[in-house]
């Protein structure tokens, strides 16, 4: 792993409201509250918290697909928040995320290998049909789905096949920096298991730096290589995994990692064996 930073969160602040007017008084709500934290190139940085503590806000607005009400966030040492759309649209090739839910992600009237060929006609439009066909042929290989998956809508998949298709159309445009959005929260322990051992291999593949959200703490202690704790739309804690895990600081992270029984038994092991079901 490098230590060079890819992506640099400074003072992100979300403030939703309405603007009022004669019969309905201005109201505002603070979504997110000054946090800042960096990202260093091949990373997998966990974002964990209580329901609404920002989590997904912040991952939205790294991506600038909300945008940001003060702060900066930078990407690789430029001011994405100060890009204006030409820039912007160029820089979301090496953006992508993965959704929490697969079903919704995909237009159901619309072949899955249309719609992983999607990100690659936007961004590379002048590549020719049959580079097009092939290259969606090879993402799904990448990601364990037979060449079959192309014709095939997405009612036809299961949702890890889905969570997997997904994984492939953000992939295709060949990405730095994925935004995985709870992307295994909806599937069954041993589908979990498979994904997260999967995104893991395309990590060390594609040298790929992750934003990972979550709640599922184990799942975190696993594949993070650094937490960052928020309440309230606050970042409170930021610290490598395994010391966060055993050391905890604040109050609200030592609430939140009693959910779990103890690091000291091997989670990597408990992962490593589903994988394999």
């Amino acid at each position: 792993m490098q230590n060079e930073s890819l992506l640099d969160v400074q003072g992100l602040t979300k403030v939703y409201g309405n603007k009022g007017s004669l019969f309905v008084p201005r109201k505002e709500m603070l979504a997110v509250n000054n946090v800042s934290f960096s990202i260093k190139k091949g990373e997998t940085f966990g974002l964990i918290g209580e329901s609404g503590s920002g989590k997904t806000t912040i991952g939205r607005m790294v991506l600038r697909l909300i945008e940001a009400t003060a702060g900066d966030i930078q990407y690789e040492g430029k001011s994405i928040l100060s890009m204006k759309k030409g820039e912007m649209d160029k820089l979301r090739s090496e953006m992508q995320i993965i959704f929490q839910d697969s079903g919704s992600a995909f237009n159901p009237r619309k072949t899955i290998g249309e719609q992983i060929l999607h990100p690659l006609n936007k961004f590379h439009s002048n590549s020719d049909a049959g580079y097009q066909y092939n290259k969606v042929i090879e993402m799904l290989d990448v990601v364990g789905l037979r060449a079959d998956f192309y014709h095939r809508y997405p009612h036809e998949l299961s949702g890890g096949q889905r969570q997997r298709a997904g994984i492939a159309r953000a992939l295709i445009v060949k990405p730095k920096f994925l935004v995985l959005d709870e992307p295994v929260s909806a599937l069954d322990v041993s589908v979990k298991a498979q994904i997260i051992n999967l995104l893991i291999d395309l990590q060390k593949e594609f040298q790929l730096t992750y934003l990972f959200i979550a709640h599922n703490l184990d799942l975190v202690a696993y594949f993070c290589d650094k937490v960052a704790v928020l309440s309230k739309g606050e970042l409170i804690e930021t610290a490598p995994t395994i010391e966060l895990f055993r050391k905890p600081k604040h109050e609200v992270t030592q609430k939140l990692l009693s959910s779990i029984l103890t690091l000291d038994g091997d989670l990597g092991e408990y992962y490593r064996k589903q994988s394999a079901i």
